[in-house]
């Protein structure tokens, strides 16, 4: 089957499974004592909300067959968009049925008097979730540390879930019949599978795939690169620009996994090393990545991702990098010299001065082994820099790309100012958004 059909496929049963219960509700139901409009609302509202974020879980599981369509970045942007549509349908629930008529002090104060352990439970679960996003799309800003954040993200997902499960069964109405009881039964084994998936069958399958440290090399930027080998087992292949999840720690047990982007050449031989460059932005990158020595263990989970030239063939390629975002267009960059590919590259690399500028010594070594144009992009440079200066816009772009650069592909990593600012200019050069191809990552 085909990524498209298999996208197709799972985008249509994600659909569907998310409105089974409410769909459920309807047909097995039809003779039942109808409510008050709102109150009807409101319970699918309920109903929707919590099938979304059900199924949270599955869009984070990296199940290869069911990602791979899409990109791992692809579902986590999604992820963050479905928790926030789960938050307003959930909103709406007690919402609606205030309006409708139902006391508000019983719904929203776990505390009042005309409280009971159905209501309580739906208040939690609700003031569980508001915190939930709150502490996702503000984390920087709340200065929360990823390990932490991690940690409780987990465990308020969970405490939504069985305050909402505990919520649907005491109050039994829309669970009466053995069609709906088996709906939501479905669903609890459902988290329950893809929570044991993630944190107990994942690591049981790495368990003796432990990688060892073999360097820990200072780069420009702020930034280390770590060189792995393998440590008893054959390592593995990857396509130019994928990522792995790291873990440092005696097992692959526990918190503390990190996305970063494979930035050595592809085609590895078997027992070969593998390399990661990673830019310190947070606890873990500046103060454990540093401290780790030859012959200490990572785990490495991977590798994910479609972000790269394997998948995108094209006559040519611009690459438009910024930050750390220049790591998988490295690896793209070294494993295309190293295949002795004879496609024309334009490499694009923002940053705001020479010392940021992470890899480039290796980048303007490849100029001799390969058809590559590196455009390096100095936002606050020396006064004796005498490249490229401002921003990656369609006037520097267009001074550099072929004239035949409609039949390239782009490929564009980087913060998000540098996405946002490409999402403009990309169309600005006539370029065909299905010739685009971007990766985004926000979880130092």
């Amino acid at each position: 089957m085909s990524l498209m059909f298999r996208g197709i496929f799972w985008y249509g049963l994600y659909s569907f499974l998310i409105l089974l219960p409410l769909l459920t509700a309807v047909i097995v139901e039809p003779d039942r004592a109808p409510q008050p409009l709102l109150a009807e609302l409101a319970v699918g509202a309920g109903f929707v909300g919590l099938a979304v974020m059900a199924f949270e879980f599955a869009l984070i599981a990296r199940i290869e067959k069911a990602s791979e369509p899409f990109g791992e970045d692809s579902l986590q942007l999604f992820h963050n968009l479905m928790g926030t549509v789960a938050l307003g349908l959930i909103l709406a629930h007690p919402i609606l049925l205030i309006i409708s008529g139902y006391p508000a002090a019983c719904w929203l104060n776990p505390f009042a008097g005309c409280a009971n352990l159905a209501t309580r439970t739906a208040s939690i679960a609700l003031y569980a979730l508001i915190l939930l996003v709150v502490t996702s799309v503000w984390r920087r800003r709340l200065r929360i540390g990823y390990e932490a954040w991690y940690l409780m993200h987990g465990t308020l997902a969970l405490l939504i879930l069985a305050g909402a499960m505990v919520h649907i069964l005491i109050l039994g109405r829309y669970t009466t019949t053995p069609a709906l009881r088996a709906v939501w039964l479905l669903y609890g084994f459902l988290v329950v599978g893809l929570v044991m998936w993630q944190k107990l069958v994942t690591p049981i399958r790495n368990w003796h795939r432990r990688w060892e440290v073999v360097e820990n090399r200072v780069e420009r930027g702020n930034a280390r690169t770590l060189i792995l080998t393998p440590g008893g087992h054959d390592g593995f292949d990857f396509m130019p620009g994928q990522f792995s999840w790291l873990k440092l720690g005696r097992t692959p047990f526990g918190l503390g996994q990190h996305p970063i982007s494979i930035s050595s050449a592809a085609d590895v031989e078997v027992g070969g090393t593998i390399a990661f460059t990673i830019k310190a932005l947070g606890d873990w990158s500046s103060e454990q990545v540093p401290a780790l020595k030859p012959g200490d263990t990572i785990w490495v989970d991977g590798p994910y991702g479609v972000f790269t030239i394997d998948r995108k063939q094209a006559m040519g390629y611009v690459l438009v990098g910024g930050g750390v975002g220049i790591t998988p267009l490295h690896s793209m960059c070294q494993t295309m010299a190293k295949r002795q590919d004879p496609r024309p590259v334009v490499l694009f690399y923002g940053a705001n001065d020479e010392d940021d500028l992470t890899l480039i010594g290796e980048l303007e070594a490849l100029t001799d082994r390969m058809d590559l144009t590196l455009v390096p992009v100095l936002s606050r440079p020396s006064p004796e820099w005498r490249g490229e200066k401002g921003y990656i816009d369609v006037d520097i772009m267009r001074r550099h790309v072929p004239e035949q650069v409609q039949w390239f592909k782009f490929l564009i990593c980087g913060p998000k100012p540098l996405m946002d600012a490409m999402d403009e200019a990309i169309p600005g050069m006539g370029i065909d958004p299905a010739n685009v191809l971007t990766e985004r990552f926000d979880m130092s």
